[in-house]
């Protein structure tokens, strides 16, 4: 498969693809989209203007949840999203959380558009609070069964679990003991650690 990722650094939703995509071992070019080609250039790739976007052949899927699943179905092993029907569904109901009611709201084009008096620095302090809290929430429903999110394995859980962490120290959070525990578990295992993409953090 000729395989293509564009992404951008410091992005939290092109993370989740590169560190599932090097956790799979799958073979994959990387283009760097700068704030600049979002507006303009990208377009053509992207119309929504949003990285990541994949290239498969030739065809663009964008939304990272949909990438990881093409990729899930496209190279099943080793698996992301767990061996059966009910760890599957506690697999994305920890990734849409994180998403939708984590990611989403302290998005920077977001904040841009209902909190448009903020300057960056109190924008930034925002996004960190947000994060926590709803990473604080979450920690209840973590680890239940061992030192993995979900199950006993290693799981796309992980990956938006850690990365959303990750995302919220950059903005300045207090480290949470829970999810600094979390990302060095993740970390002793070689595998999920070679794969896992380098950020500011």
């Amino acid at each position: 498969m000729d395989i293509i990722l564009y992404s951008a650094q410091g992005s939290n939703s092109s993370e989740r693809v590169e560190w599932a995509l090097k956790y799979k071992a799958i073979a994959y070019a990387r283009v760097e989209v700068t704030g600049e080609q979002l507006t303009s250039t990208y377009l053509q790739i992207n119309p929504l203007g949003y990285v990541p976007a994949l290239s498969v052949n030739g065809l663009v899927i964008t939304e990272s949840m949909a990438i990881i699943e093409c990729m899930e179905e496209l190279i099943p092993h080793p698996p992301l999203l767990g061996s059966d029907v009910m760890t599957k569904a506690r697999v994305r109901e920890i990734c849409e959380y994180v998403n939708g009611s984590i990611h989403t709201p302290q998005n920077r084009s977001v904040l841009k558009a209902l909190r448009p008096e903020l300057n960056e620095h109190d924008k930034r302090k925002l996004r960190a609070q947000w994060i926590a809290q709803g990473l604080e929430k979450l920690a209840l429903k973590l680890c239940l069964d061992s030192p993995f999110a979900v199950g006993d394995t290693f799981s796309l859980a992980d990956i938006f679990v850690a990365t959303i962490y990750k995302k919220a120290l950059q903005h300045g959070a207090r480290p949470i003991a829970f999810y600094d525990c979390h990302l060095a578990q993740l970390r002793e295992h070689q595998r999920i650690a070679h794969a896992e993409p380098q950020s500011s953090t």
